[in-house]
Protein backbone atom coordinates (compact mmCIF):
# COMPACT_ATOMS: atom_id res chain seq x y z
CA UNK A 1 0.00 0.00 0.00
CA UNK A 2 1.94 3.35 -0.85
CA UNK A 3 1.62 6.56 1.46
CA UNK A 4 -1.06 8.20 -0.49
CA UNK A 5 -3.40 5.49 0.77
CA UNK A 6 -2.64 6.02 4.20
CA UNK A 7 -3.27 9.37 3.93
CA UNK A 8 -6.66 9.17 2.50
CA UNK A 9 -7.02 6.30 5.11
CA UNK A 10 -6.48 9.67 7.47
CA UNK A 11 -9.02 11.50 5.91
CA UNK A 12 -11.59 9.34 5.80
CA UNK A 13 -11.92 9.11 9.81
CA UNK A 14 -11.19 12.28 10.40
CA UNK A 15 -8.35 14.83 11.21
CA UNK A 16 -9.00 15.74 15.00
CA UNK A 17 -8.66 13.08 17.84
CA UNK A 18 -8.07 13.22 21.18
CA UNK A 19 -4.16 12.87 21.79
CA UNK A 20 -2.74 9.75 23.80
CA UNK A 21 0.71 11.30 24.82
CA UNK A 22 1.62 14.65 25.56
CA UNK A 23 3.89 13.82 22.54
CA UNK A 24 0.82 13.65 19.87
CA UNK A 25 0.62 16.79 17.15
CA UNK A 26 -2.31 16.62 15.29
CA UNK A 27 -1.33 18.33 12.61
CA UNK A 28 -0.20 16.12 9.18
CA UNK A 29 3.19 16.06 8.25
CA UNK A 30 3.32 15.24 4.43
CA UNK A 31 6.98 14.68 5.68
CA UNK A 32 6.75 12.84 8.73
CA UNK A 33 9.99 12.27 11.13
CA UNK A 34 10.87 8.96 12.34
CA UNK A 35 9.11 10.20 16.00
CA UNK A 36 6.05 9.69 14.76
CA UNK A 37 6.75 5.90 14.71
CA UNK A 38 5.39 3.88 17.34
CA UNK A 39 5.96 1.17 19.00
CA UNK A 40 3.97 -2.53 20.13
CA UNK A 41 0.98 -2.09 21.58
CA UNK A 42 0.09 -3.30 25.35
CA UNK A 43 -2.22 -5.92 25.19
CA UNK A 44 -4.67 -6.56 27.88
CA UNK A 45 -3.79 -10.16 28.01
CA UNK A 46 -0.38 -10.59 28.85
CA UNK A 47 2.32 -12.65 26.37
CA UNK A 48 1.73 -16.72 27.33
CA UNK A 49 -0.98 -16.04 29.97
CA UNK A 50 -3.97 -18.25 30.65
CA UNK A 51 -7.22 -16.95 31.13
CA UNK A 52 -10.79 -17.91 32.04
CA UNK A 53 -12.42 -18.32 28.79
CA UNK A 54 -15.91 -17.05 30.15
CA UNK A 55 -14.91 -13.94 32.27
CA UNK A 56 -12.68 -13.11 28.71
CA UNK A 57 -15.10 -11.07 26.43
CA UNK A 58 -12.86 -8.33 25.04
CA UNK A 59 -9.09 -8.04 24.40
CA UNK A 60 -7.62 -4.47 23.70
CA UNK A 61 -4.78 -3.33 22.43
CA UNK A 62 -3.26 0.26 23.15
CA UNK A 63 -1.32 1.85 21.16
CA UNK A 64 1.00 4.62 22.19
CA UNK A 65 -0.66 7.43 19.24
CA UNK A 66 -4.21 6.85 17.39
CA UNK A 67 -4.45 4.78 15.18
CA UNK A 68 -7.09 3.58 12.12
CA UNK A 69 -7.35 0.25 10.95
CA UNK A 70 -6.20 -0.82 7.54
CA UNK A 71 -9.86 -2.67 6.06
CA UNK A 72 -7.50 -4.91 3.32
CA UNK A 73 -5.25 -6.42 6.37
CA UNK A 74 -7.78 -8.26 8.97
CA UNK A 75 -6.24 -8.56 12.51
CA UNK A 76 -6.66 -12.27 12.95
CA UNK A 77 -6.97 -14.82 16.16
CA UNK A 78 -6.29 -18.46 14.83
CA UNK A 79 -6.22 -17.35 11.54
CA UNK A 80 -9.85 -15.85 11.09
CA UNK A 81 -10.79 -12.49 10.88
CA UNK A 82 -10.98 -11.45 14.71
CA UNK A 83 -13.11 -8.02 13.90
CA UNK A 84 -11.36 -5.47 15.39
CA UNK A 85 -12.54 -1.86 15.80
CA UNK A 86 -10.94 0.87 16.93
CA UNK A 87 -12.55 2.63 19.90
CA UNK A 88 -14.29 5.59 18.87
CA UNK A 89 -13.61 7.34 22.66
CA UNK A 90 -10.14 6.57 22.37
CA UNK A 91 -8.62 6.02 19.34
CA UNK A 92 -5.28 4.82 20.69
CA UNK A 93 -7.19 1.51 21.33
CA UNK A 94 -8.36 -1.19 19.51
CA UNK A 95 -10.90 -3.42 20.23
CA UNK A 96 -11.74 -7.43 19.86
CA UNK A 97 -15.07 -8.55 20.94
CA UNK A 98 -13.95 -12.89 21.55
CA UNK A 99 -15.76 -15.72 22.35
CA UNK A 100 -13.34 -18.28 23.63
CA UNK A 101 -13.68 -22.01 24.15
CA UNK A 102 -12.11 -23.12 26.93
CA UNK A 103 -9.20 -25.54 26.87
CA UNK A 104 -7.75 -23.83 24.17
CA UNK A 105 -4.26 -22.04 22.61
CA UNK A 106 -5.09 -19.04 20.87
CA UNK A 107 -2.70 -16.86 18.71
CA UNK A 108 -3.81 -13.11 18.12
CA UNK A 109 -1.77 -12.07 15.08
CA UNK A 110 -1.81 -7.94 13.92
CA UNK A 111 0.05 -8.09 10.67
CA UNK A 112 2.67 -5.12 10.05
CA UNK A 113 0.46 -2.97 7.53
CA UNK A 114 -3.06 -3.53 9.80
CA UNK A 115 -2.96 -0.78 11.89
CA UNK A 116 -1.54 3.05 10.56
CA UNK A 117 -1.18 5.62 12.54
CA UNK A 118 -3.58 8.73 12.32
CA UNK A 119 -1.54 12.23 10.76
CA UNK A 120 1.44 10.25 9.84
CA UNK A 121 2.67 7.82 6.93
CA UNK A 122 3.49 4.69 9.59
CA UNK A 123 2.28 1.75 9.80
CA UNK A 124 2.51 -0.24 13.68
CA UNK A 125 4.95 -2.91 13.85
CA UNK A 126 3.67 -6.61 13.75
CA UNK A 127 2.46 -7.64 16.97
CA UNK A 128 1.76 -11.09 18.41
CA UNK A 129 -0.18 -12.13 20.93
CA UNK A 130 -0.11 -16.05 22.16
CA UNK A 131 -2.15 -17.18 25.29
CA UNK A 132 -4.64 -19.59 26.46
CA UNK A 133 -7.64 -20.74 28.37
CA UNK A 134 -8.41 -22.72 31.53
CA UNK A 135 -9.32 -25.97 30.65
CA UNK A 136 -13.02 -26.61 31.67
CA UNK A 137 -13.71 -28.56 34.66
CA UNK A 138 -16.20 -31.26 34.52
CA UNK A 139 -16.91 -33.10 37.08
CA UNK A 140 -16.94 -36.86 36.11
CA UNK A 141 -18.48 -40.15 37.80
CA UNK A 142 -18.05 -43.17 35.78
CA UNK A 143 -19.96 -45.48 35.37
CA UNK A 144 -20.09 -49.62 35.91
CA UNK A 145 -20.79 -51.43 32.46
CA UNK A 146 -23.89 -51.22 31.36
CA UNK A 147 -24.30 -55.29 31.15
CA UNK A 148 -24.19 -56.83 34.44
CA UNK A 149 -23.08 -59.56 33.24
CA UNK A 150 -19.67 -58.33 31.44
CA UNK A 151 -16.97 -60.92 32.16
CA UNK A 152 -14.08 -60.11 34.82
CA UNK A 153 -11.60 -59.37 31.43
CA UNK A 154 -14.07 -56.74 30.19
CA UNK A 155 -14.84 -54.85 33.79
CA UNK A 156 -11.04 -54.87 34.33
CA UNK A 157 -10.86 -53.08 31.14
CA UNK A 158 -13.14 -50.53 31.67
CA UNK A 159 -11.61 -50.02 35.21
CA UNK A 160 -8.36 -49.99 33.58
CA UNK A 161 -9.92 -47.20 31.63
CA UNK A 162 -10.86 -45.02 34.34
CA UNK A 163 -8.55 -45.40 36.37
CA UNK A 164 -6.13 -44.17 33.73
CA UNK A 165 -8.39 -41.06 32.99
CA UNK A 166 -6.41 -38.08 33.25
CA UNK A 167 -3.16 -39.52 33.72
CA UNK A 168 -2.61 -41.43 29.92
CA UNK A 169 -3.87 -41.82 26.69
CA UNK A 170 -4.12 -45.02 25.52
CA UNK A 171 -2.73 -45.36 21.49
CA UNK A 172 -4.51 -46.65 18.79
CA UNK A 173 -4.81 -48.02 15.18
CA UNK A 174 -7.58 -49.65 12.73
CA UNK A 175 -6.37 -52.56 11.35
CA UNK A 176 -6.39 -52.54 7.27
CA UNK A 177 -9.51 -53.77 5.99
CA UNK A 178 -8.50 -57.70 5.41
CA UNK A 179 -8.47 -58.54 9.51
CA UNK A 180 -4.99 -58.22 9.88
CA UNK A 181 -2.50 -56.54 12.36
CA UNK A 182 -0.57 -55.06 9.21
CA UNK A 183 -0.98 -51.09 10.41
CA UNK A 184 0.12 -51.85 13.59
CA UNK A 185 3.15 -53.39 12.67
CA UNK A 186 4.03 -50.88 10.38
CA UNK A 187 3.65 -48.20 13.24
CA UNK A 188 5.86 -50.73 15.44
CA UNK A 189 8.51 -50.52 12.41
CA UNK A 190 8.58 -46.52 12.45
CA UNK A 191 8.37 -46.30 16.36
CA UNK A 192 9.51 -49.13 18.12
CA UNK A 193 6.01 -48.96 19.77
CA UNK A 194 2.99 -51.04 19.32
CA UNK A 195 -0.81 -49.03 19.77
CA UNK A 196 -2.20 -50.18 22.84
CA UNK A 197 -5.49 -50.53 21.16
CA UNK A 198 -5.85 -51.63 17.90
CA UNK A 199 -9.56 -52.08 15.89
CA UNK A 200 -10.39 -54.43 13.22
CA UNK A 201 -13.63 -53.74 11.23
CA UNK A 202 -16.16 -56.46 9.97
CA UNK A 203 -16.74 -54.38 6.67
CA UNK A 204 -16.46 -57.76 4.42
CA UNK A 205 -18.79 -60.09 6.65
CA UNK A 206 -20.56 -60.84 3.36
CA UNK A 207 -17.48 -62.83 1.88
CA UNK A 208 -16.23 -63.87 5.32
CA UNK A 209 -14.70 -67.30 4.81
CA UNK A 210 -13.54 -67.32 1.73
CA UNK A 211 -10.38 -67.31 1.34
CA UNK A 212 -9.04 -64.03 1.36
CA UNK A 213 -10.96 -63.31 4.73
CA UNK A 214 -12.44 -65.13 6.98
CA UNK A 215 -13.30 -63.15 10.27
CA UNK A 216 -13.50 -66.92 12.72
CA UNK A 217 -9.71 -66.40 12.62
CA UNK A 218 -9.57 -64.24 15.83
CA UNK A 219 -6.12 -64.78 15.71
CA UNK A 220 -5.02 -60.97 14.80
CA UNK A 221 -7.34 -59.90 17.72
CA UNK A 222 -5.97 -63.31 20.05
CA UNK A 223 -2.24 -61.18 19.50
CA UNK A 224 -3.12 -58.12 20.52
CA UNK A 225 -4.62 -59.61 23.44
CA UNK A 226 -1.92 -61.62 24.80
CA UNK A 227 0.54 -59.00 24.50
CA UNK A 228 -2.09 -56.98 26.61
CA UNK A 229 -3.44 -54.84 24.13
CA UNK A 230 -6.95 -53.75 23.75
CA UNK A 231 -9.24 -54.94 20.95
CA UNK A 232 -11.95 -53.06 19.52
CA UNK A 233 -14.15 -54.28 16.40
CA UNK A 234 -16.76 -51.52 14.49
CA UNK A 235 -18.86 -52.29 11.07
CA UNK A 236 -19.05 -50.46 8.02
CA UNK A 237 -21.94 -52.87 7.47
CA UNK A 238 -22.52 -53.88 4.25
CA UNK A 239 -26.23 -54.74 3.03
CA UNK A 240 -28.08 -55.29 -0.46
CA UNK A 241 -29.25 -52.93 -2.66
CA UNK A 242 -32.90 -54.54 -2.53
CA UNK A 243 -34.75 -58.19 -2.06
CA UNK A 244 -33.14 -59.51 -6.09
CA UNK A 245 -29.86 -58.80 -4.77
CA UNK A 246 -29.84 -59.97 -0.89
CA UNK A 247 -31.64 -63.85 -2.87
CA UNK A 248 -28.94 -63.91 -5.23
CA UNK A 249 -26.17 -63.20 -2.55
CA UNK A 250 -24.32 -60.98 -5.24
CA UNK A 251 -21.85 -59.06 -2.80
CA UNK A 252 -20.93 -56.85 -5.27
CA UNK A 253 -24.25 -54.93 -4.95
CA UNK A 254 -23.79 -54.68 -1.26
CA UNK A 255 -23.23 -51.73 -0.04
CA UNK A 256 -22.79 -49.10 3.65
CA UNK A 257 -23.44 -45.69 1.77
CA UNK A 258 -26.79 -44.19 1.57
CA UNK A 259 -25.93 -43.28 -2.45
CA UNK A 260 -24.90 -47.44 -3.07
CA UNK A 261 -28.19 -48.58 -1.66
CA UNK A 262 -31.83 -48.39 -1.14
CA UNK A 263 -32.16 -50.52 2.02
CA UNK A 264 -34.25 -49.11 4.52
CA UNK A 265 -33.69 -49.62 8.38
CA UNK A 266 -37.34 -48.90 8.83
CA UNK A 267 -38.44 -51.53 6.83
CA UNK A 268 -35.20 -53.71 8.41
CA UNK A 269 -36.53 -52.75 12.39
CA UNK A 270 -40.17 -54.33 11.12
CA UNK A 271 -40.45 -58.31 11.95
CA UNK A 272 -41.52 -60.39 9.05
CA UNK A 273 -39.64 -58.37 6.26
CA UNK A 274 -36.59 -59.73 3.96
CA UNK A 275 -34.72 -56.70 5.45
CA UNK A 276 -35.21 -57.39 8.94
CA UNK A 277 -34.14 -61.18 8.04
CA UNK A 278 -31.22 -59.78 6.39
CA UNK A 279 -29.65 -57.96 9.56
CA UNK A 280 -30.77 -60.96 12.02
CA UNK A 281 -28.81 -62.90 10.26
CA UNK A 282 -25.79 -60.66 9.83
CA UNK A 283 -25.80 -59.70 13.67
CA UNK A 284 -25.99 -63.94 14.75
CA UNK A 285 -22.62 -63.88 12.21
CA UNK A 286 -21.00 -61.44 13.89
CA UNK A 287 -22.11 -62.97 17.26
CA UNK A 288 -20.11 -65.91 16.15
CA UNK A 289 -16.96 -63.92 16.09
CA UNK A 290 -17.81 -62.24 19.46
CA UNK A 291 -18.58 -65.80 20.64
CA UNK A 292 -15.15 -67.18 19.85
CA UNK A 293 -13.38 -63.96 20.99
CA UNK A 294 -15.34 -64.38 24.98
CA UNK A 295 -14.21 -68.18 24.76
CA UNK A 296 -10.85 -67.31 24.20
CA UNK A 297 -11.12 -64.62 27.13
CA UNK A 298 -10.77 -61.13 25.16
CA UNK A 299 -13.15 -58.62 25.68
CA UNK A 300 -13.91 -56.48 23.32
CA UNK A 301 -14.38 -52.57 22.13
CA UNK A 302 -17.85 -52.62 19.92
CA UNK A 303 -18.53 -49.47 17.89
CA UNK A 304 -21.36 -50.54 15.54
CA UNK A 305 -23.35 -47.84 13.70
CA UNK A 306 -20.53 -45.09 13.92
CA UNK A 307 -20.81 -42.09 12.41
CA UNK A 308 -24.82 -42.16 11.96
CA UNK A 309 -25.82 -38.66 11.75
CA UNK A 310 -22.51 -37.92 9.39
CA UNK A 311 -23.19 -33.94 9.25
CA UNK A 312 -25.00 -33.34 11.88
CA UNK A 313 -25.49 -29.56 11.08
CA UNK A 314 -28.10 -31.11 8.47
CA UNK A 315 -30.44 -32.41 11.08
CA UNK A 316 -31.70 -35.54 10.11
CA UNK A 317 -30.99 -34.72 6.09
CA UNK A 318 -27.23 -35.24 7.04
CA UNK A 319 -26.43 -38.70 7.44
CA UNK A 320 -24.01 -40.55 4.72
CA UNK A 321 -24.47 -44.25 6.67
CA UNK A 322 -27.92 -46.15 5.88
CA UNK A 323 -27.82 -46.41 9.34
CA UNK A 324 -28.43 -42.99 9.74
CA UNK A 325 -30.86 -42.06 6.90
CA UNK A 326 -33.96 -42.24 8.42
CA UNK A 327 -33.20 -40.42 11.23
CA UNK A 328 -31.69 -40.70 15.06
CA UNK A 329 -34.72 -42.23 16.32
CA UNK A 330 -34.28 -45.48 14.05
CA UNK A 331 -31.04 -45.48 14.82
CA UNK A 332 -31.28 -45.47 18.34
CA UNK A 333 -34.33 -48.45 17.85
CA UNK A 334 -31.83 -50.19 16.02
CA UNK A 335 -28.85 -49.70 18.45
CA UNK A 336 -31.09 -51.21 20.89
CA UNK A 337 -31.75 -53.92 19.00
CA UNK A 338 -28.29 -54.65 18.23
CA UNK A 339 -28.05 -54.67 21.81
CA UNK A 340 -30.50 -57.23 22.75
CA UNK A 341 -29.57 -59.42 20.10
CA UNK A 342 -25.98 -59.60 21.19
CA UNK A 343 -26.66 -59.32 24.70
CA UNK A 344 -30.04 -61.16 25.53
CA UNK A 345 -30.10 -63.35 23.23
CA UNK A 346 -26.81 -64.77 22.41
CA UNK A 347 -25.68 -63.99 26.23
CA UNK A 348 -22.62 -62.17 25.02
CA UNK A 349 -20.69 -60.56 28.36
CA UNK A 350 -17.59 -59.83 26.43
CA UNK A 351 -18.76 -56.52 24.82
CA UNK A 352 -18.10 -52.98 26.02
CA UNK A 353 -20.53 -50.62 24.22
CA UNK A 354 -19.06 -47.52 22.33
CA UNK A 355 -21.57 -45.07 20.70
CA UNK A 356 -19.89 -42.47 18.32
CA UNK A 357 -21.26 -39.35 18.31
CA UNK A 358 -20.88 -36.56 15.61
CA UNK A 359 -19.82 -33.35 17.02
CA UNK A 360 -20.11 -30.09 15.51
CA UNK A 361 -19.60 -27.09 17.11
CA UNK A 362 -23.03 -25.47 18.29
CA UNK A 363 -25.07 -28.73 17.76
CA UNK A 364 -24.77 -29.50 21.17
CA UNK A 365 -28.47 -30.54 21.28
CA UNK A 366 -28.47 -32.70 18.39
CA UNK A 367 -25.76 -34.43 19.24
CA UNK A 368 -27.40 -35.13 23.17
CA UNK A 369 -31.22 -35.78 20.70
CA UNK A 370 -29.02 -39.10 19.06
CA UNK A 371 -27.83 -40.78 22.18
CA UNK A 372 -28.90 -43.94 22.88
CA UNK A 373 -29.25 -43.70 26.58
CA UNK A 374 -27.09 -44.22 29.23
CA UNK A 375 -28.51 -47.77 29.78
CA UNK A 376 -27.16 -49.08 26.58
CA UNK A 377 -23.70 -46.81 26.54
CA UNK A 378 -20.67 -47.41 27.98
CA UNK A 379 -17.97 -44.90 25.99
CA UNK A 380 -18.67 -42.01 23.81
CA UNK A 381 -16.64 -41.20 21.03
CA UNK A 382 -16.02 -38.46 18.43
CA UNK A 383 -14.20 -39.30 15.25
CA UNK A 384 -12.13 -35.72 14.02
CA UNK A 385 -10.26 -35.32 10.88
CA UNK A 386 -10.40 -31.79 9.48
CA UNK A 387 -8.81 -28.88 12.17
CA UNK A 388 -8.65 -32.03 14.86
CA UNK A 389 -5.79 -30.57 17.06
CA UNK A 390 -8.24 -26.71 16.70
CA UNK A 391 -11.27 -28.36 18.18
CA UNK A 392 -10.44 -31.38 20.12
CA UNK A 393 -10.67 -30.23 23.84
CA UNK A 394 -14.22 -28.54 22.81
CA UNK A 395 -15.33 -31.74 21.79
CA UNK A 396 -13.92 -33.61 24.52
CA UNK A 397 -15.89 -30.88 26.57
CA UNK A 398 -18.81 -31.12 24.83
CA UNK A 399 -19.33 -35.03 24.81
CA UNK A 400 -18.40 -35.53 28.39
CA UNK A 401 -21.02 -32.42 29.36
CA UNK A 402 -23.70 -34.30 27.30
CA UNK A 403 -23.43 -37.73 29.29
CA UNK A 404 -22.98 -35.59 32.44
CA UNK A 405 -19.75 -36.99 33.50
CA UNK A 406 -21.31 -40.24 33.71
CA UNK A 407 -19.21 -41.69 30.58
CA UNK A 408 -15.84 -42.28 29.51
CA UNK A 409 -14.85 -40.25 26.12
CA UNK A 410 -12.61 -41.53 23.40
CA UNK A 411 -11.62 -40.27 20.04
CA UNK A 412 -12.38 -43.31 18.21
CA UNK A 413 -11.09 -42.24 14.56
CA UNK A 414 -8.72 -39.78 13.37
CA UNK A 415 -6.62 -38.40 10.46
CA UNK A 416 -4.09 -36.00 11.99
CA UNK A 417 -2.09 -37.30 14.97
CA UNK A 418 -3.54 -35.36 18.09
CA UNK A 419 -1.57 -32.64 19.78
CA UNK A 420 -1.30 -34.36 23.10
CA UNK A 421 -3.61 -32.16 25.79
CA UNK A 422 -4.17 -34.49 28.66
CA UNK A 423 -5.32 -31.43 30.44
CA UNK A 424 -7.92 -30.24 27.95
CA UNK A 425 -8.92 -33.83 26.31
CA UNK A 426 -7.96 -36.04 28.56
CA UNK A 427 -9.53 -39.06 25.96
CA UNK A 428 -9.60 -42.75 27.11
CA UNK A 429 -8.00 -43.76 23.58
CA UNK A 430 -7.16 -41.88 20.01
CA UNK A 431 -7.34 -44.30 16.68
CA UNK A 432 -5.65 -43.31 13.71
CA UNK A 433 -6.87 -44.55 10.48
CA UNK A 434 -4.84 -46.76 8.57
CA UNK A 435 -3.04 -46.30 5.28
CA UNK A 436 -3.52 -48.73 2.71
CA UNK A 437 -0.57 -51.18 2.65
CA UNK A 438 1.62 -48.92 4.92
CA UNK A 439 3.30 -52.38 5.95
CA UNK A 440 4.36 -52.83 2.58
CA UNK A 441 5.09 -49.54 0.92
CA UNK A 442 6.82 -47.81 3.67
CA UNK A 443 5.49 -44.59 3.10
CA UNK A 444 7.60 -41.50 4.53
CA UNK A 445 4.31 -40.11 5.68
CA UNK A 446 0.84 -41.56 5.57
CA UNK A 447 -2.49 -40.97 4.35
CA UNK A 448 -2.98 -38.22 6.52
CA UNK A 449 -0.01 -36.63 6.05
CA UNK A 450 1.59 -37.91 9.33
CA UNK A 451 5.74 -37.95 8.95
CA UNK A 452 7.23 -40.98 10.54
CA UNK A 453 8.64 -38.22 12.57
CA UNK A 454 5.43 -36.77 14.09
CA UNK A 455 4.12 -40.87 15.26
CA UNK A 456 7.35 -40.64 16.70
CA UNK A 457 6.84 -37.71 18.63
CA UNK A 458 3.24 -38.61 19.22
CA UNK A 459 4.06 -42.52 20.29
CA UNK A 460 7.06 -41.25 22.60
CA UNK A 461 4.64 -38.49 24.41
CA UNK A 462 5.34 -39.37 28.24
CA UNK A 463 1.08 -38.93 28.22
CA UNK A 464 0.68 -41.71 25.83
CA UNK A 465 0.33 -45.39 26.60
CA UNK A 466 1.54 -47.93 24.39
CA UNK A 467 1.11 -51.94 24.47
CA UNK A 468 4.09 -51.90 25.48
CA UNK A 469 3.37 -50.09 29.14
CA UNK A 470 -0.01 -51.87 29.16
CA UNK A 471 -0.95 -54.26 32.06
CA UNK A 472 -2.07 -57.78 31.77
CA UNK A 473 -6.10 -57.24 32.25
CA UNK A 474 -6.70 -60.76 32.04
Amino acid sequence: MKLFKIAALSMALGMVFAACNDDYKKDYDPKPDPADKIGAPVASIAEGATVDAEATKVITLTYEKPVALNPDVPILLNDADAKAVVNEENRCEVRIDVTLAAGTAYKLFVAERAVAVIDAAWFAPEFTLNFSTEAKEIVSDFEALVNPNATAAAKAVHDFLVAEHGKHILSGAMANVNNNNDFADWIYSITAKYPAFTCYDFVHLPESGQNWIDYSDIKPAKTQWENNGLVGYMWHWRVPTDEQVYKDKDYNKYGFYNDDTNFSIGKALEEGTWEHECILADIDRVAEVFKALEAAGVPVLWRPLHEAAGNVANGDNGSWFWWGREGVEKTKELWKLLYDRLVNHHGLNNLIWVWTAQYGKGFENEIARAYPGHEYVDIVGVDLYDNLNEVQAEAYAALLDQTGGKKLVALTENGPLPEIDITAAPWAYFMEWYTNDAHVNKPATDGFGNTTEAYKACFDNPFVMNREGMPTLK
